[in-house]
């Protein structure tokens, strides 16, 4: 990987990794869902040119917003709200073992042994987070994460069967989907939202900012053309630096701490994913075959 490159790749792991600090820092003024709705409406406006109807499969993005713009920043958001930031960054990094599950059953991709391995461990690490005495008072909202990792590997799953795509493209659709979905959602099932308009201040709007911007449409516009450029053996490792990002940030920024037990589940959790991430999956059987006829 050419050292620009390898450079891009390691500032987008920070700046998606510092999002589950700043996420939970602007939810001190605006509620999950508003927040994430907030967040697309603002996608929306600012990817407006790159809204085109040739070439799309429109189903594909409509079922890919509910999935992944709706359902996993449904989860993840509220979950995040309800506990730590650096555990909420480690657990959700299961959604990588989840991504690999999914795809055997609906690819017949084969894991590699280290990578099953990876899956093992990886769970025994969050299973050791959820354990952990001084989570028993935050379980339901790391549950809450979890589900949302879930989901972000069905995610994953969705994005290819659609098959390529201009990633601003797909975002400006996603955004412009999934916007009025979630802020209905908050509408339907938070409260408060005109009072947050009213007296947010720079901590919630710039997390709104924050997430449209450096996330969206920064983070997945070069993490895509990284991905276009590179096998994938050469970038999946880089991912394993957001949880770590994520949770220093945490721990630096709102004086967050983990006990001896979370420590060990936390670096399970992580050995368990870099096992994955670096562990290449055999193709499906006959896939040659099936393909030509």
């Amino acid at each position: 990987m050419k050292p620009q490159d390898l450079l891009l790749g390691i500032v987008v792991m920070l700046v998606w990794g510092l999002n589950f600090a700043l996420g939970k820092v602007a939810m001190a003024e605006f509620s999950p869902m508003m927040l994430i709705g907030l967040r697309y409406l603002l996608t929306a406006i600012l990817l407006i040119p790159f809204l085109r109807w040739r070439g799309i499969k429109f189903l594909h993005i409509f079922g890919l917003s509910v999935t992944l713009g709706v359902l996993h920043f449904a989860f993840m958001f509220t979950g995040l709200k309800g506990t730590d930031a650096s555990l909420a960054a480690i657990a959700a990094q299961i959604q990588v073992p989840f991504a690999v599950i999914l795809a055997v059953i609906f690819f017949r991709e084969r894991p590699s042994r280290r990578q099953i391995l990876g899956i093992a461990i990886a769970f025994v690490g969050v299973a050791m987070l959820a354990g952990a005495p001084r989570t028993s008072g935050s379980l339901f909202n790391l549950g809450l994460v979890i589900v949302a990792a879930l989901l972000w590997g069905l995610a994953h799953i969705q994005v290819k069967w659609m098959g390529t795509i201009n990633p601003f493209v797909l975002n400006a659709w996603m955004s412009v989907l999934a916007a009025p979905m979630i802020l209905g959602s908050s509408l339907f099932f938070e409260d408060g939202q005109w009072d947050s308009l009213q007296t947010a201040g720079i901590a919630g709007w710039g997390g709104v900012v924050y997430m449209a911007v450096g996330v969206t449409i920064f983070g997945y516009g070069i993490w895509y053309r990284i991905l276009q450029k590179y096998d994938v053996s050469q970038t999946m490792p880089l991912t394993i630096l957001a949880p770590l990002v994520g949770a220093a940030s945490g721990i630096i920024f709102l004086g967050e701490s983990m006990d001896l037990f979370q420590i060990a589940g936390a670096a399970l959790t992580v050995v368990g994913v870099g096992a994955v991430t670096t562990g290449r999956a055999a193709p499906p059987p006959n896939v040659e075959a099936e393909a030509k006829g």
